[in-house]
């Protein structure tokens, strides 16, 4: 397995120092198709490569062949290579089923939220080839920690004029309040804009900004404090936009 015997790191610190991409193709292909502990890796590095790694077509679409099962790794694994097809070949059509499907098994699993989460993300790139999939991204907005990720992918695919803005900044927003996503509720506020912003909105948003309590409380002891002045910071920022 390249990555566990060093040969990929290697193989992509020679790519980084002289652009020969040739030893990290061979190094890619193998992990894609042994299905490595490290194939979601494996995916990640082939799609950071775009049309470059053409060659890795088949074995990224043998990998996804081979994936199964509803665990989180799973699932993550597979919205990882379907990424990577997407950055890849820009085919849209077989992605939108994977992240179909991920969905679908997703939302059988409590334990597989954040999956969610990440095929969301996934999908906020495909833009208007997405669509197909809003409906499991609104039925993703009843979960604060999900909500953002969902927010800013139906902004990405949704037609403009279909989407219910001030929904989406409640959805978006109450992520924030919850400490479920509150980094990630501030980027779904900025895509929305301004405007999707009711007046009880703007009051609770000045609350996270400048109110007793703190917003985030949880995470590494030492980083709280400076994570929750930062959300304070982008909750003010969001205030002022005009």
């Amino acid at each position: 397995m390249a990555a566990e015997l060093g040969v990929l790191p290697a193989a992509k610190a020679l790519h980084d120092l002289d652009g020969d991409i040739a030893p990290l193709l061979h190094c890619l292909e193998q992990d894609l198709r042994r299905g490595t502990s490290q194939l979601r890796e494996a995916a990640g590095m082939a799609g950071a490569l775009g049309p470059r790694a053409a060659a890795l077509v088949p074995a990224l679409r043998e990998a996804l062949t081979g994936t199964d099962g509803d665990t989180t790794p799973a699932l993550d694994t597979e919205t990882a290579l379907a990424e990577a097809l997407w950055r890849v070949t820009g085919d849209t059509d077989g992605v939108v089923a994977v992240l179909h499907s991920v969905f679908s098994r997703a939302e059988q699993n409590p334990w597989s939220r954040w999956s969610v989460v990440q095929a969301a993300r996934t999908t906020a790139l495909l833009g208007p080839a997405g669509r197909p999939l809003a409906a499991r991204l609104e039925a993703a907005l009843n979960d604060p920690a999900q909500a953002p990720a969902a927010v800013l992918a139906l902004t990405a695919v949704g037609e403009p004029a279909s989407l219910d803005r001030t929904a989406l900044a409640e959805a978006a927003l109450r992520s924030a309040e919850q400490d479920a996503d509150p980094e990630g509720a501030c980027d779904a506020l900025k895509a929305l804009g301004p405007d999707a912003l009711t007046g009880d909105h703007e009051r609770r948003l000045a609350a996270l900004a400048d109110g007793d309590a703190r917003v985030v409380r949880s995470g590494v002891e030492d980083r709280v404090i400076r994570q929750d002045e930062a959300l304070r910071n982008r909750a003010r920022v969001l205030l002022a936009a005009p």
